[in-house]
């Protein structure tokens, strides 16, 4: 790692905007796949060019992927001659504006940005029928947090709202179909796990015939993923909170697995950030005395790769909390977490022995993350390879997958 490793105007590059996808592949799993692999010398990558859906042959049953089964609720509100009733008791006419949902908070509470705060201090109502209208309650650290009288949360965003399709993709109502993994299953998240948007019902089937292991967590996405880094020095810079479900015997699998020498391949930065913060969360619920009692061979691998964490880490990824117990749609024990795990260059990595992603905006914490794993000029130089082959960026946009350095 170099000093530049740490400016946040290291990851800058220039991005033709032919190359930002307006529409995903057809079918999802025929867009490109970049295989990056070390060469001998570790310095640097070769290149394979292919799609996803020719993935299973590059793969066997030593591999366990990792998918992300958050589902994305519709985030965006319109804002179009709504009244607005401000705490003064004045009253106008907003006549174009949206709230951003990132956070749901209960069945009738949510944090959001909105798009002038000014109209929006506690206590003033936005009137969006005759009987509902949103409550602003107080400012957060991120945005506002606001209260929904008249109906349920998620019945009043499945009417009134839209799929929170990226600033960068034009919104036609049609692709917000695209938006959403065919396996999501619990609804928590302000943005799509892209990566897994190439797997298709047909590309898992292969997948499976290959016996290749898949295993689906999940980790809801909000500003921990999304929002712009602004710090110049990005050791500096405070990652927001996202909720992980933890499940009871997500230790045992995970340990069993690497005792039987699998490859672990999360597929996209979310399930990264996922495996990533298990270390830290494992050495913070110890601390607290909330670990459930373990089999000995699983307390041991537990132990051995948590030992040389630094405490000063675990407080900083990991806020001080009461994890919420809760039961899944399956019945399956599990808690709830927060994680602002921000892996950047001099972040080691503990579980990732692969990885699978897009190609991300330029300055992101997701550009870093991947930095992190692969070395920044090896990313750039990923990158630049990407451009002159006509890949697609960002959320619909074409893959890559790399091999550990």
């Amino acid at each position: 790692m170099t000093s530049s490793d740490l400016l946040l105007s290291s990851y800058d590059y220039d991005l033709p905007s032919s190359h930002i996808a307006q529409l995903p592949s057809s079918p999802a799993h025929n867009a490109k796949l970049l295989i990056v692999t070390p060469d001998a010398s570790h310095n640097s990558y070769d290149f394979h060019h292919t799609t996803f859906f020719d993935l299973p042959n590059h793969l066997s049953q030593e591999y366990l992927l990792f998918f992300n089964e958050t589902k994305v609720f519709k985030a965006r509100i319109p804002l179009q001659n709504v009244k607005i009733i401000r705490a003064s008791g004045k009253e106008l006419i907003l006549q174009q504006g949206e709230v951003f949902v990132y956070q749901l908070l209960s069945e009738n509470t949510f944090e959001c940005l909105v798009s002038d705060s000014k109209n929006f201090k506690p206590g003033s109502k936005v009137q969006i029928s005759d009987t509902i209208f949103l409550e602003s309650q107080e400012f957060t650290e991120n945005g506002i947090k606001f209260q929904i009288h008249g109906d349920n949360l998620l019945s009043f965003l499945e009417k009134y709202a839209q799929m929170p399709l990226p600033p960068y993709i034009k919104y036609e109502k049609e692709k917000e179909q695209w938006y959403q993994t065919f396996f999501a299953q619990e609804i928590g998240s302000a943005a799509a796990p892209t990566a897994s948007l190439h797997f298709t019902p047909e590309l898992i089937e292969k997948l499976k015939e290959k016996k290749v292991g898949i295993q689906f967590l999940c980790l809801h996405v909000g500003l921990g993923t999304f929002k712009p880094v602004s710090e110049g020095i990005i050791s500096n810079q405070k990652l927001h909170f996202e909720p992980l479900i933890l499940p009871a015997y997500i230790r045992k699998t995970l340990a069993q697995a690497k005792q039987q020498g699998k490859i672990f391949l999360p597929i996209g930065t979310t399930m990264i950030r996922f495996l990533e913060s298990l270390p830290y969360i494992w050495r913070f619920l110890k601390s607290k005395n909330l670990t459930l009692s373990l089999d000995p061979e699983t307390e041991k691998w537990r132990d051995h790769l948590t030992k040389d964490i630094d405490p000063k880490l675990v407080e900083e990824f990991i806020p001080d909390q009461e994890p919420l117990p809760s039961e899944n749609i399956h019945g399956v024990s599990q808690m709830i977490i927060q994680t602002r795990l921000f892996i950047r260059p001099g972040i080691p990595f503990y579980l990732t022995d692969e990885l699978i992603t897009n190609f991300h905006l330029p300055k992101s914490s997701l550009m870093m993350l991947i930095s992190a794993f692969m070395g920044r000029k090896n990313l750039l130089n990923t990158y630049q390879e990407a451009i002159e082959k006509g890949y697609y960026f960002y959320s619909f946009g074409d893959g890559m997958r790399v091999r550990r350095n």
